[in-house]
């Protein structure tokens, strides 16, 4: 049998066109963007000096194009010395509050991406693009990534501030599936145009979602509990309140199940999550197929159907009065596999910029 050609369409790195081209644009967008985000930079930095404390910049290892390392920049968003509690574990929302490390300001600079805002240096310096994978600490590169089947082609062009993969996946996507979409855009490399569009895309996106975390901030934070001394939320996870949600449930095989009970999906959290229904669950374990409705970012805008199967175990279960259904509970749930953890966090947690 004759051997496959080697896939040739699927060029990596820059040729010197490209690379004179990205370059330029590089210097000369964020030239402009330092000078006109320079009084939101000192704002920042004036925030995060007099509510935190210590220091405003975050310093940390990454590796770049060729895997050379280099020193990025963000604000700080965790506590000092967080980085030597993780150690090589990747920063999950879980993670964060079970440890405690992010701070109060940070959380939001985290949500609105500004934490990020510092990285146009790095850009000045010619270690990153704006366009690219987004670039690896070392340590996570050593146990998690050099096995992975393709990683390696992101070294061949420069990291960037805005990722392919970060676009469309939560921070939590499993590297192999995160991999697939940056080796998928890797391609696009070489078209400036291209690279142009999706910045000003994102740029749009950002302005939403910041001003979104304002509001949001300035409610919470400042009117209901300062001003009205309202209860303040406790809960470590946030929860997400979904509509168009049904879930499917039924007790694992060989615990005798008698059919599957069907119910509506309230909110939902990194660890659990409330349903309302009418059945009787009983004890045990029990499968899940929950289902929500997602509208794509590009293309139609028709909506699609999109699932995830977990396992669950029933935590609280509470009679619900004047309502459509009869109980309500509280279940923690695990998906089934990466694919299925890729799906809670993208469609169901709504973690993705994009």
């Amino acid at each position: 049998m004759p051997r496959k050609k080697p896939d040739s369409s699927f060029r990596t790195g820059y040729s010197k066109a490209s690379f004179l081209i990205n370059t330029i644009t590089n210097v000369t967008l964020s030239t402009l963007l330092v000078i006109s985000s320079l009084p939101l930079l000192l704002f920042v930095g004036l925030v995060l000096r007099l509510k935190e404390g210590g220091p405003v910049f975050y310093r940390g290892v990454r590796l770049g194009m060729n895997k050379k390392p280099f020193v990025m920049y963000k604000f700080r968003t965790l506590v000092p010395g967080a980085e030597s509690i993780m150690g090589a574990e990747l920063l999950s929302r879980r993670l964060a509050s079970e440890k405690r490390l992010v701070t109060d300001f940070g959380k939001f600079l985290r949500d609105t991406r500004l934490d990020e805002l510092p990285q146009l240096f790095n850009i000045l310096r010619g270690d990153m693009d704006f366009l690219g994978p987004r670039p690896e600490r070392p340590a996570i590169y050593e146990r998690f990534c050099r096995h992975i089947k393709g990683y390696d082609k992101r070294f061949d062009v420069k990291p960037g501030l805005i990722g392919y993969s970060q676009l469309f996946t939560p921070h939590s996507t499993p590297k192999r599936i995160r991999t697939l979409i940056d080796n998928r855009f890797i391609k696009k490399k070489q078209n400036v145009v291209w690279d142009i569009g999706v910045i000003l895309y994102t740029g749009m996106v950002l302005l939403r979602n910041i001003g979104h975390s304002t509001w949001h901030y300035i409610v919470e934070r400042v009117f209901r509990s300062r001003i009205l001394h309202r209860y303040e939320e406790k809960r470590h996870l946030d929860r997400v309140r979904l509509r168009q949600s049904e879930v499917r449930i039924r007790k694992k095989p060989g615990d005798g199940a008698d059919g599957i009970a069907r119910g509506r999906i309230i909110d939902i959290n990194e660890e659990a999550v409330l349903i309302h229904c009418n059945e009787d669950l009983g004890d045990g374990d029990l499968e899940l197929v929950m289902q929500t409705e997602y509208r794509r970012p590009f293309g139609p805008k028709r909506r699609k159907r999109k699932s995830a199967v977990c396992t669950g175990t029933i935590h609280k279960k509470s009679r619900l009065v004047d309502q459509p259904y009869a109980s309500a509970y509280v279940i923690k749930y695990v998906p089934v596999s990466p694919l299925n953890y890729y799906f809670v966090h993208q469609y169901f947690l709504q973690e993705s910029m994009i």
